[in-house]
């Protein structure tokens, strides 16, 4: 065992932290520059401070046009529509309905599992991409039951991204104006690409027609329960790459940089947020791990990013 996970398994017992660390293979076969290349995010100042001014939604009126949108509650006015949902949400928030025993996880809601199969971004900073197009096909399988292997290579190299990474708002207004199509029509590969899709591309690509980003936890929480999954970005820190199961804290080492991934669920009693990584199945719990609430700036500098509105190009 190296001398890394031995720091590391100390620190996570003397401070009592709930998550196990091994000498992964990202830990023996990466150093720190190369770890840092399974990022991705390049922060965007202007853009975050933008965000951050932004008054709170009307989470009540945005998920009655969400619902109504997709057939999920019988048909009724606008207004008496968000008065009910408003009531629906104050309740969660009651002592009647506890709050704390919330679980929300869409690989088993609604019936059906709604979050598609980890992949592998490789040595390529290309992490909101993934975030992004895993999103997307969440969506996809939401709103419309239809699920789809989409193009993270066309998001990344025809919508201003590249290897070194790029800020979530640069996808998101890509997927509004253009979508992405299928993987098939752009295959991925862990490097910069000429922007070249396939002839079918128009007749497959998959837009969307709303997008929002979320300040306040409670309202994050809100959405994903009665919307579906989101995006975040999160600070990395060495130990990360160590992570084998349970709910990360950070315990160790510096900042390698900012990663982007998709919040697929929650666990209040535990205080976590449920996630889908970009590094295969061999990161974490098949790809997935828990993070808990307010690590890493993920509550307290970064916002939830949502899309929604999932539809064919042009139509």
């Amino acid at each position: 065992m190296s001398s890394e996970i031995k720091e590391i398994q100390e620190a996570i017992h003397k401070s009592g932290a709930k998550w196990t660390a091994t000498e992964t293979e990202f830990i023996k076969t990466l150093d720190v520059e190369q770890r840092g290349d399974r990022l991705g995010v390049v922060l965007d100042r202007e853009a975050l401070e933008k965000i951050r001014r932004q008054p709170p939604l009307d989470m009540a009126a945005l998920i009655a046009k969400f619902e109504k949108k997709i057939g999920w509650t019988p048909e009724r006015g606008d207004a008496a529509h968000i008065d009910a949902v408003r009531k629906r949400l104050e309740l969660r928030l009651d002592i009647i309905f506890p709050p704390w025993f919330i679980t929300i996880d869409w690989r088993n809601r609604k019936g059906r599992n709604n979050v598609t199969s980890v992949k592998d971004q490789g040595g390529c900073g290309s992490c909101v991409a993934f975030g992004t197009t895993a999103t997307l096909e969440s969506m996809l399988l939401i709103e419309h039951n239809v699920g789809l292997d989409l193009s993270e290579a066309e998001l990344l190299n025809c919508g201003g991204g590249s290897c070194g990474g790029w800020w979530p708002d640069s996808a998101v207004s890509y997927l509004l104006s253009q979508g992405i199509a299928q993987e098939s029509c752009f295959p991925y590969q862990p490097q910069n690409m000429v922007c070249t899709t396939c002839s079918e591309r128009n007749g497959e690509a998959i837009q969307i027609s709303n997008q929002i980003t979320i300040n306040d936890v409670v309202q994050r929480k809100q959405y994903i329960e009665n919307i579906g999954p989101v995006m975040c970005v999160f600070e990395v820190f060495q130990d990360f790459y160590s992570y084998t199961g349970g709910i990360y804290s950070h315990v160790w080492g510096s900042s390698v940089g900012l990663h982007c991934v998709e919040v697929i669920g929650f666990n209040n009693f535990f205080g976590y947020w449920i996630c889908k990584n970009s590094w295969g199945t061999g990161f974490g719990e098949n790809g997935f791990f828990k993070i808990a609430f307010g690590e890493c700036q993920i509550d307290t500098t970064f916002p939830f990013w949502g899309i929604s509105g999932t539809k064919f190009f042009g139509t």
